[in-house]
């Protein structure tokens, strides 16, 4: 055991002097956020169907994706945007009274669909009302290119960063030479084991609990939210 502690001390204190240097240095916390528009929107539908004949359970099934599919193909909405799962089969057994009920099959498929244009969701929403979809539904909003949304917000944490260092090199008469090193990560001594990233992209989303409904609520109760990008770095810069 003391054997492993003195190793971790070991790796600690390198990790540490890696993005520390030993000459005059400011180090600073940059940190940015910004309102973005998602554009693009997740549907996740669940079709379950339970009867002691399993081959009708698999037709309710069958009959329920054929509904969607055609819904879908209404509005315009792409194959490439459309993605079900396998069908799954398992036994249908439930508890009632502490006595085994067996009530058949249950059948089982995913269908999920990415919306291009935000313009359809509440037109694809109406539609699986009038195609009497009674299934449970999730859905959440999306950066088509989210890995584009968090580079431009990074940069300008990184340009906070700068601006702070600056500011505290001049009330002390000095100037900034260079960058030293820049982290996503706390790299103060207390904070060595405790390394978290935080950058990321939040923002509002219905029924992300995964909502049971006997029917999709109507159209006006779904309203897209904004999201918000934000991202924190940690610099170094050496001084003059």
């Amino acid at each position: 055991m003391k054997t492993i502690f003195i190793l971790l001390s070991i790796f600690s204190v390198s990790s540490f002097a890696s993005v520390i240097p030993n000459e005059p240095h400011i180090y600073v916390e940059g940190y940015a956020e910004k309102e973005i528009t998602p554009d693009q929107i997740k549907i996740s539908i669940s079709i379950v169907s339970t009867n002691l004949d399993a081959n009708l359970a698999k037709l309710e099934i069958d009959e329920k994706s054929l509904k969607i599919f055609e819904a879908t193909k209404k509005l315009g909405i792409e194959a490439n945007e459309i993605t079900a799962t396998p069908i799954q089969v398992f036994p249908a057994i439930e508890t009632e009274n502490g006595n085994k009920v067996d009530n058949g099959t249950r059948v089982s498929r995913g269908i999920d669909i990415v919306l291009k244009s935000l313009a359809k969701y509440p037109l694809l929403n109406d539609a699986l009302i009038s195609a009497d979809i009674t299934s449970k539904i999730t859905s959440s909003v999306e950066m088509n290119d989210e890995r584009a949304v968090k580079k431009s917000v990074l940069m300008l944490a990184v340009k906070d960063a700068k601006l702070k260092a600056q500011e505290i090199a001049e009330i002390q008469g000095k100037r900034l030479k260079g960058i030293y090193s820049v982290s996503e990560f706390k790299t103060r001594q207390e904070e060595t084991y405790n390394l978290y990233p935080n950058q990321s992209i939040y923002g509002q989303s219905y029924g992300s609990g995964q909502v049971r409904y006997r029917v999709p609520p109507k159209s006006s109760v779904f309203e897209i939210g904004k999201m918000r990008a934000t991202a924190t770095v940690y610099v170094v810069y050496t001084i003059e």
